[in-house]
């Protein structure tokens, strides 16, 4: 029935409480069971009480992390910057009473005691796991949206369908529904975006604190927040003028400049003329993320990603190139990224502006590469309707 229950994909038509406490479930008993495995196991074969403690354990976080529902659910409305701080400290305190629970559990169990030269190392453990609980809860949250998107999307489609068969006085109908089904086509695809920019953004942080570099994490949370700010100001927006885009990645690239440092350059070249012609909203994000997974993550040296926009037979062109691994750039331009990324863009104008736009990915001469994308500059979408979405 289980089995069932996920292949049809039915999951998400359940209530909010049923979803919660499946996955609650199941996630605890997954981390028991890799708990057991990759250390029980491996260093007391044969004990019960080291296995006794691993089952535990997996209780108890699943008690200490029931209030961050809580604090997730009261918060979702809130700002990004104020909710991803709560949750941050949320996600601190949770993950200090579960490492005082397992320490004393375990001596309880086991009549060992831990030194205080690890303690740390079990708080960081407990920040990494109800690090990715929070992760995991907005992901889902977001996943199920996307899933309502897409029902609505289906339903308009057939919609649009059936009024095309109606007589002229349903012509105005029928327009209004395809209006819709455009409106939920760009929503679902923008809804991609939100999880993962959160995901790389808590792993950057996370991978700052595992090494001990507590400024820089700072810093990095300081731009990140900075970052959501700005993007919760036009969170509503499909489209916006280039400069304010221009204006939102720069913040972004700011965010990985404290994590690749001097390795990451960027330059930006765009015309007065181009800088006011409207844009999908978050559009060239994933294009900076590309260069950031494959250019700049693959060189320990400097790598430059430079940005040029100009206008040219009324088509606004955009070039975003890097400097990457000479080594790298066959692979890069015969074997695009399967992910979200430039999938996204490319959808993104297919919905805006049917068959009047070009994207492509090609070589940078003399290293690296180019994503090269243009559409008609005069196009203007109209202001599309914001769906409340239920909690």
């Amino acid at each position: 029935m289980l089995t069932r229950f996920f292949h049809e994909g039915q999951w998400w038509r359940a209530s909010p409480a049923n979803q919660y406490w499946l996955f609650q479930t199941i996630g605890w008993s997954a981390l028991a069971m890799l708990t057991y495995l990759s250390l029980t196991l491996w260093y007391n074969p044969g004990q019960w009480t080291p296995a006794a403690h691993t089952v535990l354990q997996s209780i108890l976080g699943l008690i200490v992390s029931h209030p961050l529902r809580w604090v997730a659910q009261t918060q979702w409305s809130a700002p990004l910057p104020r909710r991803m701080t709560l949750l941050a400290l949320a996600v601190i305190v949770a993950a200090f009473l579960w490492t005082a629970v397992r320490l004393t559990t375990f001596t309880w169990l086991t009549g060992e005691r831990v030194d205080a030269a690890d303690w740390g190392g079990w708080f960081n453990a407990s920040v990494i796991v109800f690090g990715s609980w929070s992760f995991c809860y907005h992901a889902l949250k977001y996943y199920r949206q996307w899933l309502e998107e897409h029902e609505r999307l289906i339903k308009a489609e057939k919609a649009a369908l059936a009024a095309s068969a109606k007589a002229q006085e349903e012509t105005l109908k029928r327009l209004e529904t395809e209006s819709l089904f455009r409106e939920s086509q760009l929503r679902m695809l923008k809804y991609q975006l939100n999880p993962h920019f959160l995901f790389n953004a808590l792993n950057s942080v996370t991978a700052l604190v595992r090494k001990h570099d507590s400024a820089r994490a700072i810093e990095m949370l300081g731009r990140i927040g900075d970052f959501l700010r700005t993007s919760l100001e036009q969170d509503d927006a499909l489209q916006h003028p280039l400069r304010d885009e221009i204006a939102v990645s720069e913040l972004y690239l700011s965010i990985e400049k404290a994590r690749f440092g001097d390795r990451l350059l960027t330059e930006f070249d765009a015309s007065e003329e181009a800088m006011d012609v409207p844009v999908p909203s978050f559009i060239l994000q994933p294009l900076f993320e590309n260069s950031l997974k494959y250019a700049v993550g693959q060189s320990l040296e400097p790598t430059t990603i430079s940005l040029k926009a100009w206008i040219e037979d009324n088509w606004l062109e955009i070039r975003l190139s890097d400097t990457g691994v000479a080594d790298d750039q066959s692979r890069r331009v015969r074997k695009p990224s399967t992910g979200i990324g430039l999938q996204n863009v490319e959808a993104r104008l297919k919905s805006s502006y049917g068959d009047d736009y070009r994207f492509a990915l090609v070589h940078n001469e003399p290293q690296g590469a180019c994503v090269s994308l243009a559409f008609k500059a005069s196009v203007r979408t109209p202001p599309l309707r914001t769906p409340e979405i239920a909690e």
